[in-house]
């Protein structure tokens, strides 16, 4: 009963990732603005960020200024918007950095201002609150907004708000891009026309108008459809998510697997240890024990108690050779991170992201 090695990995296919950039520039037919928050939703963002650069996205999308900093010292020069805007006491981090903060609040305009101060040519996108009620300004003040910010010397190069259903309520997003297009035409009657007019997150897509002059997808570029709706874009995923079996072991009928004794065995049962579990991202869910699996030589084995920290157990009786070594798929092509997500009671973009900093993530390939 050797332990394997070789723990777990989520592979990342940056061929993938481009093809999936065309496929949404070519749906579009706008420039594409890339959201590589959250380390690329957990894909690894100095990669992601390279391939999406050489591909000729003109901005790239990080929800925090660390994000930023991070993109920059690995060398990457493409334009950087931070969502969560800059704050007073981090102008001069956006200044040396070349980072272009979102105005959505009080506190964040006043550092714009600050910045400003500091830079001279200091650019930022307004965004709005259309109905997402989490960061924008009201729409009544957004014309005061950006004529406050040309008044110290702040370009506004993007105006923004954040789609709250687009995969899931059609005519509330409607509703809100109606009001956004509204805040657009406001600002156009005064003089404040920016370049990046952008509402468009992966399921906005759908909903694409004339006037916004580019899309903000995250998901999709990573092979993701949204769910329940999705625009008509062909992606593939670029995560798969392995591990390998650490121990295989034969337990005797009425045995009990894992933390809480939950699940007992019907019959002997030959039993896969697999390195990896809840600390490396996988749900620790009572779904995941009673209807979770895992793919090993091709073929399905079904998930046994309790997830734990480090390991979980799937039921190999049927799965004939398997042994310690073997690789395990968590998901990818089939099962996707979709699967995993409903079993969870959660969705896609949790589960890409929550794959834990000590999996390591490798480009094979690249």
């Amino acid at each position: 009963m050797a332990i394997a090695l070789t723990r777990a990995e989520a592979r990342i296919d940056l061929a993938r990732l481009a093809a999936n950039y065309a496929a949404v520039r070519a749906f579009a037919q706008k420039p594409v603005l890339a959201v590589v928050k959250a380390d690329a939703y957990g894909h690894g963002a100095v990669r992601v960020a390279r391939v999406l650069a050489e591909l000729g996205a003109p901005l790239l999308v990080v929800a925090y200024p660390e994000e930023g900093v991070a993109l920059r010292a690995a060398g990457v020069r493409t334009p950087l918007l931070v969502i969560a805007g800059c704050r007073v006491g981090e102008q001069a981090l956006f200044a040396e950095h070349e980072l272009t903060p979102v105005v959505s609040s009080p506190l964040t305009l006043d550092g714009a201002v600050a910045l400003a101060r500091l830079r001279e040519g200091a650019t930022v996108h307004l965004k709005v609150d259309t109905g997402m009620a989490r960061l924008g300004f009201p729409l009544d003040a957004a014309t005061h907004v950006a004529d406050r910010l040309a008044e110290v010397g702040v370009e506004l190069t993007g105006i923004m708000t954040h789609l709250a259903s687009a995969d899931e309520d059609p005519d509330f997003t409607e509703l809100q891009l109606d009001r956004f297009d509204g805040v657009v035409s406001d600002l156009a009657g005064r003089g404040h026309r920016p370049q990046w007019v952008h509402a468009a997150n992966s399921a906005g897509l759908a909903f694409l108008r004339p006037t916004h002059t580019a899309v903000r997808p995250g998901l999709l570029l990573y092979g993701l459809r949204p769910r329940p709706h999705a625009p008509h874009v062909d992606v593939e995923p670029v995560m798969t998510l392995l591990a390998r079996v650490a121990l295989v072991h034969d337990i005797d009928e009425g045995t009990t697997v894992s933390y809480g004794g939950r699940w007992v065995s019907e019959r002997p049962t030959r039993v896969a240890t697999i390195s990896i579990g809840y600390g490396d991202g996988v749900p620790r869910t009572e779904a995941m024990s009673t209807t979770g699996y895992v793919t090993i030589r091709g073929q399905r084995a079904p998930v046994i108690g309790t997830v734990c920290m480090d390991f979980l157990m799937a039921d190999v009786t049927d799965v004939p050779g398997v042994g310690a070594g073997d690789e395990v798929l968590l998901f990818g092509d089939a099962p996707t991170a979709w699967d995993i997500a409903s079993r969870a009671g959660t969705n896609a973009w949790q589960v890409v992201t929550g794959i834990g900093a000590r999996v390591p993530r490798t480009y094979p390939g690249a």
